[in-house]
């Protein structure tokens, strides 16, 4: 008799706790907290496995922030080795590209070698249709998906599995202990403002991670952090200025530390972030390819996170300067190999020492993720989370028929949604979501009557680096004849 494979078959017949519940501490605070309903759902099974991943791996993760560089340099190596090799037997883009180049399945025992692939970035992916084996047709292996236009505003769906998964979930838990500067406490709530929840919302019931949505009213989320008190929270920083504009203090609902993410912030915005808010606020660089790719210590300094990703910089300048080119070592199952996703970095020299004590390379300085704005009248910009939760909704989505966007404001009131379709084929066919950006994106401006434009084009501007410019405003303007900007009534939302 052949036994069904069980991890702990008593907690299978258990329910995953359900944490929006739980955290749904009034009615009005219910309709802004995000629910985890992506197509794969969380499952007991699913919980214990990260948990015991966890449990397994966190003293050596831990730990692995202040190995000496050489051994993490050694560690990325074997990983990189097996993920080609990998790749390149189940993938036939990467067999492809590689066999052209006279790769095979062993060539890797140094740097050097690796160093000899070809870089491929999102075009090349998307242009070849590349995605795992078994995301098609395998029914028997879990398949999670991921889509997401980046800054570069080419939509890409990412796959990942069950490792992956776990891979990003466990790299997050240190991740909130780097910011805490302290372990994480199973009861300890994991807090952020957010387009989505989080793919696993506790650990068992423990580690629980709650999301609101952006368009949550301040004062709301701050009586919802008193009522949680959670010990971390990830934010925009447009959010965070809200927050500032209404002198909250966060020290004092519980809060220890607050990540950043999606949206650039200078360090100069951070501290002030920090003395107002009275926590400190550090900043996390990622990507849906890379997942992690830098972390900001209390010291100021971005450090790689070396386990989650291999980062090279490609013919620096004389300055320093060069494209970032990443391989992603969590995701063996939709791998992302010498890809180039468009920043442009300059790294510390080596060997730098940092006051956190991790030894993790630092990068010196960014040139890519510059400010993406639309202005709202003189000194004013409509919240970049808001114009981006917006385009997540509706041109992010595959059923758009959105390849890729740019928006772009010619006058203070005009903007060009700038378009290449999927199927320019269906370029005359009724588009619920386009029209529904249309519709709802001059909602967002509160001293300017705003109209959209929609212009199909074939080439998109893009920033000196090379890297496109998803959200800018262009030139110098003059009022388009006739409109007048908004009266302080018609301002009010």
């Amino acid at each position: 008799m052949t036994e069904v494979y069980s991890p702990d078959s008593a907690l299978l017949d258990s329910k995953v706790r359900d944490i929006e519940s739980d955290a749904t501490t009034n009615d009005r605070i219910g309709p802004y907290i995000r629910r985890n309903d992506r197509q794969v759902r969380e499952t007991p099974k699913s919980q214990l496995r990260t948990r015991r991943k966890w449990e397994s791996e966190k003293r050596r993760i831990r730990a692995r922030v202040r190995l000496d560089p050489q051994e993490v340099r050694a560690w990325q190596l074997e990983r990189v080795r097996a993920l080609v090799d990998g790749a390149f037997t189940a993938i036939p883009f990467y067999r492809e590209l590689y066999a052209a180049v006279g790769f095979e399945p062993g060539d890797i025992v140094t740097w050097s070698d690796f160093e000899q692939l070809p870089v491929v970035n999102k075009r090349m992916i998307v242009d070849a249709g590349m995605s795992p084996p078994t995301a098609a047709g395998d029914a028997r292996r879990t398949v999670h998906s991921a889509r997401t236009s980046g800054s570069s505003g080419l939509n890409l769906t990412i796959y990942q599995d069950n490792a992956s998964v776990d891979h990003r979930a466990v790299l997050n838990m240190r991740h909130c202990e780097l910011a805490l500067g302290s372990e994480l406490r199973p009861q300890d709530w994991r807090y952020q403002v957010y387009f989505a929840a989080e793919r696993i919302t506790s650990l068992l019931g423990d580690y629980p991670y709650v999301t609101l949505a952006q368009e949550c009213p301040t004062e709301l989320l701050t009586e919802h952090l008193e009522q949680l008190r959670p010990r971390i929270v990830f934010a925009f920083p447009s959010y965070l200025q809200r927050l500032v504009e209404r002198d909250v203090a966060l020290d004092a609902f519980g809060v220890e530390a607050v990540i950043t993410n999606s949206e650039r912030s200078s360090p100069q915005e951070r501290e002030k972030y920090t003395r107002v808010l009275r926590v400190p606020v550090v900043d996390e660089y990622s990507s849906e390819e890379f997942s992690l790719i830098a972390y900001e210590c209390r010291q100021r300094r971005y450090h790689l996170v070396e386990d989650s990703a291999y980062l090279e910089v490609a013919q620096p300048d004389d300055s320093g300067f060069g494209h970032m080119v990443g391989t992603s070592l969590g995701n063996a199952f939709m791998p992302f190999i010498r890809y180039d996703q468009g920043d442009v970095v300059r790294l510390a020299p080596p060997g730098a020492s940092c006051g956190c004590g991790s030894r993790f390379r630092t990068i010196d300085a960014f040139r890519g993720r510059e400010d993406e704005t639309l202005r709202d009248g003189p000194g004013r910009a409509v919240p970049s989370d808001a114009v981006l939760g917006l385009c997540d909704r509706t041109l992010v989505v595959q059923e758009s028929n959105v390849l890729q966007y740019q928006l772009v404001q010619t006058a203070p009131d005009r903007v060009q949604l700038r378009l290449r379709l999927s199927d320019p084929a269906r370029r005359g066919e009724d588009n619920a979501l386009l029209d529904a950006f249309v519709r709802e994106l001059p909602s967002l401006f509160l001293h300017e009557r705003v109209h959209v434009d929609v212009v199909h084009v074939d080439a998109f501007e893009t920033f000196a680096s090379g890297k496109r410019r998803l959200i800018f405003a262009e030139g110098a303007w003059t009022r388009a004849a006739g409109t007048a900007p908004r009266t302080a009534p018609e301002a009010v939302r």
